[in-house]
């Protein structure tokens, strides 16, 4: 075979090594095999093609004349440039610069917010473009709308997530079905409502704390087992203020998803058939594991410690959920029972929330989002100058660090976020016998 021959299939065994692995840049070849190769080939550089003029590299060959192929997948020595042409040695990690942090295309890949960039070989950042729960843009634009009525904030807990995590992780409650939407309608009768109620001030000392539903798509089961807790607490007169289980329910509610969202008729018809234990006893964990409560335990035979005030030693049980369908009727239904179920549509934006008066903004006007359940606990009314503002008051499910410590406030009489389409309650089968002694 001629020399040009072999020079041919030097050349593409070459560039085949430096496909292969991967680290061919366009000034120097292969940061592995560095040499040096020109500067100690006896005779040096070439001034012509010299299919002689070459050094071992790996295993082939790179050639140290001038007609040697300086491009991408080339032939010439790693320091042919440096050592033959006097060029400046060869920067064989090539960098990109990515919100003021440089790295290479060899490096991990950095976080930007939820994305992950890369260095692309030709110097550009190559980021994912997942949307990601709360970001910079959202909070600029949400701050910058005039008279809103709310603002938002930067949330540590919350930043680095996808908003898809957020829709399947932090709500939870399935879009209501038919069977909720046929429940019984509660009307109550027409009377003179204060302009402000809460019944955290007015029941003070029995309604159940905020939690913190965790990465878990859980507010269906955490939603049903917090309005129970407090209505078993208002309607024994503090007798039976228990912390209910969401943990009992998550597990052992059938042809539920757990973690992954349920539906509410479900968990309030377990509620009613089976009941529940409290909380100390079925600890919340924010996953879903093996249920641990048969349906014919007891509050002893299933292992929990017996009530202090009551002789109860069957589980907690209610009555049949049923609706309200106007903001008049659950105003009274909240002063007068207490706390109630309410499922609204969660945006984007309200991930962000940290203050005010809610309402949907424009920047998640496009946004589909997703169904959550949550406490109505009272209302009242904003006074803006000679503009008022009336709203609901919400205990939320994303721990005290979130809203105005736990809470929200959003737009009532408005169907804000379809928060009024669907509300619910029940009442508890409270256990009256008290202990002796």
């Amino acid at each position: 075979m001629s020399g040009a021959g072999l020079r041919t299939m030097t050349t593409v065994k070459l560039g085949a090594l430096c496909f292969l692995s991967l680290i061919c840049l366009s000034l120097g070849y292969m940061p592995d095999y560095p040499g040096p190769y020109c500067a100690i080939r006896p005779g040096g550089c070439c001034d012509h093609r010299q299919d002689v003029c070459s050094m071992p590299i790996s295993t082939t060959l790179c050639y140290c004349d001038s007609f040697c192929d300086r491009a991408i997948n080339g032939d010439c020595c790693p320091d042919y440039e440096e050592f033959c042409l006097g060029a400046p040695p060869a920067n064989f990690t090539l960098m990109c610069k990515h919100n003021g942090i440089l790295f290479g295309q060899f490096d991990a890949p950095i976080r930007d917010n939820c994305n992950l960039c890369k260095c692309h070989p030709d110097g550009r950042t190559v980021c994912e473009t997942n949307v990601c729960l709360v970001d910079r843009d959202l909070i600029t634009n949400v701050n910058s709308i005039h008279n809103l009525g709310w603002s938002a904030s930067n949330y540590s807990q919350f930043w680095g997530r996808k908003y898809q995590e957020g829709l399947e992780l932090r709500l939870g409650t399935y879009e209501p079905t038919v069977r909720v939407k046929a429940m019984s309608k509660l009307t109550n009768k027409a009377e003179q409502l204060p302009q402000s109620f809460n019944a955290f001030d007015n029941w003070n000392g029995m309604m159940s704390d905020i939690t913190d539903q965790g990465w878990c798509g859980s507010s269906w089961a955490v939603s049903t087992a917090s309005v129970a807790s407090d209505r078993f607490a208002i309607h024994s007169k503090g007798k039976e203020a228990v912390t209910l289980s969401p943990q009992h329910l998550l597990s052992c509610v059938r042809r539920q998803q757990g973690c992954k969202g349920g539906h509410l008729d479900w968990a309030w018809n377990y509620f009613r058939k089976t009941g529940l234990v409290d909380d100390d006893c079925y600890p919340y964990i924010a996953a879903t594991n093996k249920c641990k409560v048969r349906r014919t335990d007891t509050l002893a035979s299933a292992g929990c410690r017996l009530p202090n005030k009551v002789r109860r030693n069957h589980l907690y049980k209610v009555g049949p959920a049923y609706s309200l369908n106007n903001e008049t009727d659950i105003m009274i239904e909240i002063m007068e029972s207490g706390p109630v179920q309410a499922t609204m549509r969660v945006y984007r934006d309200l991930f962000a929330y940290k203050e005010g008066v809610y309402s949907r903004s424009a920047a998640s006007r496009s946004d589909q989002g997703g169904f959550h359940s949550v406490r109505l606990v009272g209302w009242g009314v904003e006074h803006n100058g000679l503009e008022s503002v009336k709203y609901w008051i919400a205990a939320n499910s994303w721990g005290t660090w979130w809203g105005e410590g736990g809470f929200f406030r959003i737009l009532r009489g408005t169907n804000e976020c379809e928060i009024e389409n669907y509300v619910l309650a029940t009442w508890p089968h409270i256990h009256l016998k008290l202990k002796s002694g």
